[in-house]
């Protein structure tokens, strides 16, 4: 059990579509996306949620996985490896920059980018 992370680039999630990224236990990016989440007004909790993700929201990721997601402490979420946060940021940062590059390619062309979580 704990939180696994996904994302679709250039299209949106249906039952057919397996995800273009995938994370296990990413409590930085989580973190992130939960912040992003509550900043665009959301409601209800992001579990099971999508969340359409614009060019200024990728940028911002561009920024805090250059910072190594240092204004993203989580601090919490026994699913969500919070206890080994400091490694994931490390493990995942190279495939994280690979999905910015993608993702901010797709929406420059007017393609849909979508962040979805299970926890």
């Amino acid at each position: 059990m704990g939180l696994d992370q996904y994302a679709w680039v250039g299209r949106t999630p249906s039952d057919d579509a397996p995800e273009d990224f995938y994370w296990r236990k990413h409590a930085r990016l989580q973190q992130f996306m939960e912040d992003l989440w509550r900043e665009k007004g959301c409601e209800g909790e992001l579990n099971c949620s999508n969340l359409d993700l614009t060019e200024a929201d990728l940028l911002a990721l561009q920024d805090a996985v250059g910072k190594g997601y240092s204004d993203h402490f989580c601090e919490g979420g026994f699913f969500w490896g919070h206890q080994f946060q400091e490694e994931a940021v490390q493990e995942y940062k190279d495939e994280d920059e690979r999905f910015v590059t993608a993702a901010l390619e797709a929406v420059r062309e007017g393609k849909p980018v979508v962040y979805s979580c299970w926890y």
